[in-house]
């Protein structure tokens, strides 16, 4: 054995005392380190606290005074049953580390959650004679848990008393989640666990349009409605709509995805309605001018490419407005329900025949093989409408006047052969009537009348020999006035007044309506503003025309004209008529701008020809005005109550309002009342109205 030196016990002594000083530094910085980020305390055997750091009185709210010596229990919060701390004690007294997470109770009431470790430390006589306990605060944890579960809990709640179906599937449309609430809507009590893909609902010829929807919301990860058809327990067929979510994972790929499904045949039957209405004419069940014209295009398509021949009858009925006068609207409509049948029958397969409006009919004779073949159905035509009409026990007899354009030689579009067979139209009723013509370009240069007409209306615009009458708009519920739509009269100083279904279309047609239209405009702001400031705050409703809609600074002069008058924008009302819709994208950018200005937009003369459900519910339009045609028989009949009862559903679930115009009696009023709609106007509640006649109607009003 080596002896040391002394100086070398001297040295070995002095290493010795460095490393125990960097152990003791060390442990001491251990310590520190668990003082400020854990709960530790030391307790005896029987649970008595021995050692408690500043962490643990601080969460405690106790000082250090107030803990030692002092049973455990004092920090029971009564959180836990008895059984939860029997378990723990068997576990600590059996010598084992005991882990898990305690609700205690501060100082001062307050509870806070510690993810608890407590270590026995046993003696040389296999006794436990302490406890250390390690604790770390998760009481902020704790407190978001517990809102993720009621959270949870609010949200099955409503998934599971909705009446809409949510589920969840995954990319084979398995379903991974499905809602009680499809045992309603498919009207059945099957269990959950007997659905296992939802493609099995679905009608088969629908399937791919929803595997697509599928497909896309997990490629684009982005919401997507679908509508398909499903199949009930009952064998009956029913529509839904089905908004797609994409459900991330934490790498922000779609897991699963969840679906809302609700069913919308009620919609679908109204858009099916609205649909019909958009494309066919209400009394005749013809097609209407919009669907003819799409027709005619298609075909038009086909004979340039087959170069074949096609021609275009344009007929009138002559006399009919002696007709209406005489016998009254009723029995005219009869006549033009039996007219149209008598031109259905006149027609081969192929041939279609539309009603334009009025007592105006439109024949399309498609693989026309020479003129002579549509002039022997003009003969066939006016032979069949020449015989007499039996209608309310009496008998009528009426001709028609027919004007004949062929394609190509006439024109080689919808619109150039239909407006020359209307000019060949009218050449035949200048003549006399009853006969008809086939167009020639020589018919197109204008009359002495027309001519003069132009020139008078030039005239006219330019000294301002116009006026603007209002037509109330009425609550018929509490007969209160609710605004007031701005009629144009044209007062002649030697013709008096002129209707304006005589100098509009002129207007329209030569660009003079952008400045008359201008002029209306101002005229309305200006005399609203005047109503307003006087106490009569009203929305006033000015016609938008199809020509001002496209013209390149419609939006700037309608805000120089609103800043010039000094009236809010939320009181005018623009008034448009659907024909604006053969462009739709450029209409409803347009439509857009206005609405964005404050400028509510309304749909006048709906259902007569251009209006669409797809096309209304994505346009920016506050107000449906349902045209008089569906409101003047509404009382006694079906048809029309069920058609203004589909307009209001839809305008319902689109938020837009609805209002009827043309209101002549007291049995109209109860019967839109019954189908939902409570405003209107009409002479039953008053004619267009001179300025100084409305503010008489006004005061009276408001003194009502």
């Amino acid at each position: 054995m080596e002896v040391l030196t002394p100086e070398e016990w001297e040295e070995l002594l002095q290493e010795k005392d460095g490393e125990l000083k960097v152990v003791l530094r060390e442990l001491a910085d251990v310590k520190y380190a668990l003082d400020q980020s854990t709960i530790l305390a030391i307790t005896d055997h029987r649970g008595i606290i021995l050692r408690a750091n500043e962490q643990f009185c601080r969460i405690s709210k106790y000082s250090r005074s107030e803990l030692l010596g002092q049973d455990h229990r004092l920090l029971n919060s009564g959180h836990h049953p008895k059984s939860f701390f029997q378990q723990m004690w068997k576990c600590i007294g059996s010598g084992k580390v005991w882990r898990g997470e305690i609700c205690n109770r501060a100082k001062d009431g307050s509870l806070y959650w510690v993810d608890t470790t407590i270590v026995p430390f046993v003696n040389t006589a296999g006794k436990i004679y302490q406890y250390v306990s390690i604790r770390n605060d998760i009481t902020a944890r704790k407190h978001m848990e517990e809102e993720v579960r009621k959270s949870e809990e609010l949200y099955r709640i409503i998934a599971e008393n909705t009446s809409d179906i949510i589920s969840m599937i995954n990319a084979e449309g398995d379903f991974l989640y499905l809602s009680p609430s499809h045992k309603a809507v498919f009207e059945h009590d099957i269990p959950d666990e007997r659905f296992h893909n939802m493609f099995e609902w679905i009608v088969e010829s629908d399937r791919d349009v929803m595997a697509y929807a599928i497909q896309h919301t997990y490629s684009t990860r982005k919401e997507y409605t679908v509508e398909c058809r499903i199949l009930t327990r009952k064998g009956d067929t029913i529509w839904t709509e089905s908004k797609i979510n994409p459900v991330l994972d934490e790498q922000g790929n779609v897991s699963k995805l969840l679906l809302i499904t609700r069913d919308i045949t009620d919609r679908k039957q109204s858009e099916e309605l609205i649909h019909h209405l958009a494309y066919h004419d209400a009394l005749t069940d013809l097609p209407n001018r919009r669907m003819y014209v799409q027709h005619l295009s298609r075909e038009i398509i086909q004979a340039k490419r087959f170069q074949s021949n096609l021609a275009v009858l344009f007929l009138d009925l002559d006399r009919f407005k002696d007709v209406n006068d005489s016998f009254g609207h009723d029995v005219g409509d009869l006549l033009l329900v039996e007219a149209s049948n008598r031109l259905r029958e006149c027609l081969r397969p192929g041939d279609v025949v539309a009603r334009l409006g009025g007592d105006e009919f439109t024949v399309l004779l498609s693989q026309l093989t020479d003129r002579e073949e549509a002039a022997a159905l003009a003969d066939q035509i006016m032979n069949a409408l020449q015989r007499p009409f039996e209608l309310h026990g009496h008998s009528f007899n009426v001709s028609c006047s027919i004007g004949i354009a062929l394609f190509p030689q006439d024109g080689d579009n919808a619109d150039d052969l239909l407006k020359r067979a209307d000019t060949a139209l009218y050449t035949v009723k200048s003549h006399g009537k009853n006969g008809y013509e086939f167009f020639d370009p020589t018919m197109e240069a204008k009359s002495l009348e027309r001519i003069l007409m132009e020139n008078e209306l030039r005239k006219a615009i330019e000294q301002e020999h116009f006026q603007i009458y209002y037509q109330p708009k009425i609550d018929i519920v509490t007969g209160k006035l609710t605004g007031m739509e701005a009629l144009v009269r044209w007062v002649h100083p030697e013709l008096g007044v002129i209707s304006p279904i005589r100098f509009i279309p002129i207007a329209e047609e030569t660009g003079m309506i952008i400045s008359l239209g201008e002029w209306i405009l101002r005229q309305a702001c200006r005399q609203n503003k005047l109503w307003h400031d006087q106490g009569f705050p009203l929305k006033v409703s000015v016609n938008l025309s199809a020509r001002q809609i496209y013209q390149k600074d419609l939006v700037d002069m309608i805000k120089n004209v609103l800043e010039e008058t000094g009236l809010p924008p939320e009181w005018l009302e623009l008034e448009i008529t659907e024909s604006i819709f053969v462009k739709l994208e450029e209409a409803t950018a347009i439509l857009q701008q206005i609405r964005d200005i404050g400028i509510r937009i309304s749909i006048d003369d709906f259902g007569t020809g251009y209006s669409s459900f797809s096309y209304i519910k994505s346009l920016p339009v506050d107000t449906i005005k349902i045209d008089a045609s569906f409101i003047r028989d509404i009382h006694h009949n079906q048809e029309s109550q069920a058609i203004v009862k589909a307009i209001v559903t839809i305008a319902q679930s689109l938020n837009m309002n609805v209002i009827a115009e043309g209101i002549e009696l007291d049995d109209q009023v109860a019967a839109l009342q019954e189908n939902g709609c409570d405003l209107g106007q009409g002479y039953l509640f008053s004619r267009p109205l001179a300025t100084d006649d409305f503010d008489r109607y006004l005061r009276k009003d408001l003194a009502q």
